[in-house]
């Protein structure tokens, strides 16, 4: 999860930001600060139109990212073929079938630690500024036990925060501005 993010246009100050963490999902409510458009309800993700405009934000709402794959529901093993709307022989390419996004696993990104956890209960820790290549695994390590819990909590708050609000009817669900729920 260190994917280098560009942008340039009106409004935009140029400048190097490597701790602060954006989604490919807060891309569209930026933009919509960016026209002066309301961020529709129910989208997930959040402005980080001050950021690329130099102008005051909170450094907590964005001093972590969070990421989630899978469809749920127990996870196929390689050796398991159950039907699908293609042949498993030959070259494939489908994210949307049963077999490749069986099972959920969420990750979390803070700071220089990143955070893995699956359905079936595996985890993985790791310190990337000290191991960029994700070979060492400090889930069960006790010295890092800590971390463990702090990465755990925050995992917990992104798996709360992005479950989706009740839809709007009679009753209008509180949304925070700038879709900001730490400070701001």
């Amino acid at each position: 999860m260190r994917i280098p993010f560009l942008a340039t246009g009106p409004g935009i100050r140029p400048h190097d930001d490597r701790t602060d963490f954006i989604s490919l999902v807060d891309v569209m409510p930026t933009l919509c600060e960016a026209i002066g458009a309301e961020i529709p309800f129910g989208c997930q993700g959040r402005s980080f139109w001050p950021i690329l405009a130099g102008e005051a934000y909170p450094a907590e709402e964005f001093s972590s990212i969070y990421s989630e794959i899978g469809f749920g529901s127990l996870p196929y093993g390689p050796e398991e073929r159950p039907p699908l709307h293609f042949p498993y022989e030959g070259p494939t390419y489908d994210e949307l079938n049963s077999v490749t996004q069986s099972g959920s696993i969420k990750m979390v990104r803070k700071g220089d630690w990143k955070l893995v956890y699956e359905l079936m209960g595996r985890a993985e820790l790791y310190d990337l500024a000290a191991d960029p290549g994700e070979l060492d695994n400090l889930y069960d390590d006790p010295a890092h036990a800590a971390r463990k819990t702090e990465m755990l909590e925050e995992l917990l708050y992104w798996t709360v925060r992005t479950e989706d609000p009740l839809p709007r009817a009679k009753y209008l669900p509180k949304t925070a501005p700038r879709n900001w729920y730490r400070g701001g």
